[in-house]
């Protein structure tokens, strides 16, 4: 899981949630610029505003996922395998 998601394992204080939380949200908002700012350029075909909508979406759980994780981190309710 760590290679998945490495900046929720930063660190166990409220800080490094916080953070980990701010950089999972900027994330998502430099990509939905990007989805917008291309949706918005043109009258794209349906295919392609499907797939920038699939990979907003993608976007979203990971990100979410990622905060999830920081939370579950710093709260040690992550164990590792032995």
């Amino acid at each position: 899981m760590r290679k998945f998601f490495p900046l929720s394992f930063r660190g166990k204080s409220l800080k490094s949630v916080i953070l980990a939380a701010l950089f999972y949200a900027l994330i998502m908002v430099a990509v939905r610029a990007m989805t917008s700012l291309l949706l918005g350029i043109a009258a794209l075909p349906e295919a392609l505003s499907v797939l920038l909508n699939l990979i907003w979406q993608l976007v979203r759980l990971y990100a979410f996922a990622g905060i999830a994780v920081a939370v579950l981190y710093a709260t040690d309710c992550l164990e590792k395998k032995s």
